[in-house]
């Protein structure tokens, strides 16, 4: 029963954040076809109520490796794409799912939401939301490596984007090149 009751929360919070569902099963829309939608000011999503369901979600179970999965699962025949390749090239890669690897930066502190991903410590990382907030992660997990798969996007940040993601401590809040994450594995 309670881990219905948190499907039913997790789902209203991200339909109620503006995400759209794409089409087709298990597929992120691109943000090209999500409704365009002004940013405002201060983000209409309820932080406090997302924090809520972030501490309410079971722990991530721990496999035989060590690792632990966030969201759906990555498809294991999918080839890696060196994450330094994506930013390199974000442009080859836009609107494009790929798997690939990194150290994490740093994790959103208010409720796990985001990542910032590098390819090699002190590198350049990139932001990684979490799938429209459908889950979170473990806001400890700084300094682990990670695999992820997602999406690339490659859009500009508002200003008021911008502000809001470095106000949850984000360093890279304003580039435009970003993976939305449809799992994540920590190791």
């Amino acid at each position: 029963m309670r881990s219905t009751s948190l499907w039913v929360l997790g789902a209203a919070l991200w339909l109620a954040s503006g995400c759209t569902p794409s089409a087709e099963p298990n597929r992120i829309a691109p943000v090209a076809e999500r409704p365009a939608t002004p940013v405002p000011a201060e983000p209409a999503m309820d932080h406090a109520a997302h924090a809520q369901a972030a501490a309410a979600a079971p722990a991530a179970p721990v496999a035989a490796d060590g690792s632990r999965r966030f969201g759906r699962e990555i498809d294991r025949a999918r080839a890696v794409t060196p994450l330094a390749a994506v930013i390199a090239e974000p442009a080859r890669f836009a609107d494009q799912v790929v798997k690939t690897e990194g150290e994490i930066a740093r994790v959103c502190q208010r409720m796990g939401c985001w990542m910032e991903l590098r390819a090699e410590a002190g590198g350049q990382a990139i932001h990684v939301p979490m799938a429209g907030h459908s889950f979170f992660l473990p806001r400890d997990v700084a300094g682990k490596r990670a695999t992820i798969e997602g999406r690339v996007s490659v859009t500009e940040r508002s200003p008021e984007q911008v502000a809001h993601l470095q106000a949850e401590g984000s360093e890279v809040a304003s580039l435009a090149l970003s993976i939305e994450a449809a799992g994540v594995e920590v190791r």
